[in-house]
């Protein structure tokens, strides 16, 4: 029931005839309310039959968890605020009896005067202006120098900043009203967390507006004063930057035409005579007694992004496209102060990829790549390396049960890389992930390479990342929230489920696993073996392709794909595989039975009979990343060769130092340097041509054929360069080689591909024109 309504059944009317406070203000002896009208949320304007002036009526605090103590509380600062000289509407008195309009309130008087916005703005003489925001600067030093003493909040004066907390909340409110992946938000947010900026006398702990901007000022009707400022709903304890930072944002936000519905002043501001920004700034530190106009840069990129944030929230609560647009617009306005403030290098990686030349060459990579690059780097160094073993080690002393349990080690490592941003990098899909290309994911992905566990620690693991990319391009509404939400937050695990037991599953036509349709659903029987993933207890579902139709006049519609959940009382795990005796805990490999299990219509993936094309699109990306995967741990495993090498010596020799492990150590590298450029053509050519192209097929093909078979030679030989040592589990070595031989044969093993490879081939010679010119082709003998 709102203020309105109650104010007749609970005579508000003789509440306020006994205020004193009231009858003085209005000027009457007895009060006559004429009207009641709503101004926002907990706010209510109140109008008189016998007085021209007007309260206020606030029955709600800013904070979440409101009781009658806390609008007190704001009550006594608004008095003290009042007291201080601040121009705010006066405080008239605290009621704290709900049987008068239901719940606790206070009135404030109601402030007569001018309010600007952008359009009447334009109106105002530039000289007008300019003192109009010397006021407004004014108001704010004397505001910020108010102490919390005075204001009651004495005990809090230690604190020093709140940036810390600050920055924890808004990340909070981005994950909590995520409805897409913005990599500007993402790389404020991380550029924040690393660059809390240096104490400053003037940027002290105080109460603040919280949002404030010129449209909040209440000005004389006639002259350049500060009547009242308005709207204290999201007043805080904070650093008093915050506030100046939000007041002069516009002069950092372009002006879109009214493309937008937050527009800014950046670009335009001698066109339409805004006062000088730093005249702005310096009538404030004067104020405050400071001879200098100091940095604010950081406050100013989290204001924009509190307000990118704030119409973000509008966007989940409405769904209006209007919402998200402004939050892309005002979150690429502070990205693009980041750069400004940073000569264009906020995570410092300009002199590092400048060092590191030979690696990017002139591939068409990014710099976001490249700072995804070596954050990634970074974090492996600080994070992930140095406690690899004793995961790997823990992993191993697990006892083997048909369900694995998580390893707390990763899922603490997991909730690091997300706080920073690092997660969901293999999606290019920017609503879902951060829209890198597939090159530059491959050279991502190369270097998660160089750990065994940091593709799963970044949620760039499979069978997740097909999984993830098969419900983003097929998954229904009611798909995406029951199984790709949890995924892309790592709230749990998947599996794929393809390879068959008793057929050659490299030939789809051979399954015998089958999905027939009944009312209602689908019937799911039969086996499926090396199932990745499945033992993990985190694994709450599944994908698995069956065979749909037993008419197999065109065997590549008679496929489907379908989604089980594992609580299905007709889906069982019959047992758990080793891989050449590692049994990859708490992954996994492992035969899962399905006898006769119901699997609801609404589950089916994509079309019926259209799992053939699905399944390319999955394995085309899985292949290459499987490749690149092995070459990063190629990579770990010649470096420690070669740091092996430095400390061995054999003869009164060092290893390194010995002609023939030096003509080894070549072969190596260029081995492992053509591994490296056919996977970084290969994620050009998807990236380029696109996935459906004969020579980004024939590409991948190449990746899946060679590099496999390469690595395993490069890492036997590091093996045999360790001697006895190679083939134990205290170096990583015989992990990678395990690893390289299992993907010989894991989405098709190579000799499938080398036929495709000389179908190609042959398919290039057809169409080569060069054929026929005259002394190109077989000399007649």
């Amino acid at each position: 029931m709102s203020i309105s309504e109650v104010q007749h059944q609970l005579n508000l009317t003789s509440y306020l005839n006994q205020q004193a406070t009231v009858s003085v203000f209005l000027g009457v002896k007895e009060i006559q309310i004429d009207q009641v009208q709503q101004l926002a949320t907990h706010t209510y304007k109140l109008t008189f039959k016998n007085s021209n002036k007007k309260i206020i009526l606030h029955t709600k605090s800013s904070n979440a968890q409101v009781t009658g103590n806390q609008l007190e509380k704001d009550y006594m600062i608004a008095q003290k605020l009042s007291a201080a000289n601040m121009p705010v509407p006066k405080a008239l008195f605290y009621c704290g009896d709900q049987s008068i309009v239901g719940v606790p309130f206070y009135a404030t008087e109601y402030v007569e005067g001018r309010l600007f916005n952008d359009k009447k703005l334009l109106s105002v003489s530039q000289t007008e202006k300019k003192l109009l925001f010397q006021e407004v600067s004014k108001a704010l030093a004397h505001l910020h120098s108010i102490s919390l003493n005075y204001l009651g909040l004495g005990e809090l004066e230690s604190q020093t900043s709140q940036y810390q907390t600050l920055n924890k909340k808004l990340y909070n409110l981005y994950k909590l009203h995520e409805t897409k992946i913005s990599t500007n938000v993402e790389d404020l947010l991380y550029w924040l967390s690393l660059n809390s900026p240096v104490k400053s006398e003037l940027d002290n702990l105080c109460l603040v507006h919280g949002d404030f901007s010129l449209s909040k000022v209440v000005f004389h009707p006639t002259e350049p004063k500060v009547l009242a400022i308005l709207d204290w709903q999201q007043a805080q304890l904070g650093n008093a930057f915050i506030d100046l930072a939000s007041f002069v944002s516009p002069y950092y936000i372009p002006y879109s035409n009214g493309q937008h519905q937050i527009d800014g002043w950046f670009g335009i501001e001698e066109i339409i005579a805004q006062p000088n920004l730093q005249e702005v700034l310096s009538a404030y530190f004067t104020t405050r007694s400071s001879e200098t106009t100091q940095d604010i840069n950081y406050q100013l990129v989290i204001s924009l992004l509190k307000q990118s944030i704030d119409q973000q929230i509008l966007y989940k609560q409405t769904k209006e496209e209007k919402y998200q647009d402004n939050s892309h617009f005002i979150s690429k306005a502070g990205y693009e102060l980041l750069l400004r403030t940073t000569e264009g290098d906020p995570f410092g990686i300009k002199l590092r990829a400048n060092n590191d030349g030979q690696l990017w060459s002139n591939w068409p990579v990014s710099q976001r790549c490249k700072s995804y690059y070596y954050r990634i780097k970074d974090f492996m160094k600080d994070e992930i390396f140095p406690v690899e073993k004793a995961i790997l080690d823990k992993a191993r002393a697990v006892p083997r049960t048909v369900k694995n349990k998580p390893i707390v080690e990763i899922e603490e490592l997991q909730r690091k890389a997300k706080a920073v941003g690092l997660w969901n990098l293999f999606i290019s899909d920017p609503m879902y992930g951060k829209g890198l290309t597939n090159l530059e994911y491959v050279y991502l992905s190369e270097l998660m390479g160089l750990s065994y566990l940091a593709h799963e620690v970044f949620n760039c693991f499979a069978p997740e990342t097909g999984n993830i990319k098969l419900l983003i391009a097929y998954g229904t509404p009611h798909q995406k929230e029951k199984y790709l939400k949890p995924l892309l937050e790592g709230q749990c695990k998947s599996f794929f489920a393809m390879t068959e037991k008793d057929v050659p599953s490299s030939d789809p036509n051979n399954f015998q696993c089958t999905i027939t349709p009944t009312e209602g659903g689908f019937i799911l029987n039969g086996g499926k073996w090396f199932v990745s993933s499945a033992p993990d207890e985190r694994a709450i579902f599944g994908i698995v392709m069956g065979k749909s139709s037993k008419d197999m006049s065109n065997p590549i519609e008679s496929q489907s794909m379908i989604l089980v959940d594992m609580n299905n009382p007709k889906i069982k795990i019959v047992r758990q595989y080793s891989v050449l005796g590692f049994f990859d805990v708490p992954h996994g490999y492992s035969e899962v039975e399905f006898d006769n299990a119901f699997i609801p219509q609404e589950n089916l993936l994509g079309q019926l009979g259209g799992a053939f094309k699905m399944a390319q699109g999955r394995l085309l990306g899985g292949r290459l990343h499987h490749c690149v995967r092995q070459i990063g741990l190629t990579r770990r495993c010649l470096d420690l060769m070669m740091a092996r090498s430095e400390k061995r010596i054999i003869f009164k020799q060092s290893l390194k130092d010995n002609a023939a492990f030096q003509e080894r150590l070549g072969d190596l590298e260029i081995a492992f340097q053509s591994c490296r450029l056919l996977s970084l053509n290969a994620g050009l050519l998807l990236d380029s041509a696109g996935s459906r192209h004969l020579h980004t097929f024939m590409a991948v093909s190449e990746c899946k054929a060679h590099i496999p078979k390469a690595c395993q030679y490069i890492i036997d030989q590091c093996i045999q360069a360790f001697g006895a040592e190679g083939v134990t589990e205290e170096q990583p070595l015989t992990l990678a080689y395990r690893f390289a031989r299992a993907i010989r044969f894991m989405d098709g093993p190579c000799e499938i591909h080398l036929r495709q490879i000389s179908r190609f081939a042959y398919g290039n010679h057809l169409f080569n024109d060069l054929n026929n010119a005259q002394g190109y082709g077989l000399a007649k003998l």
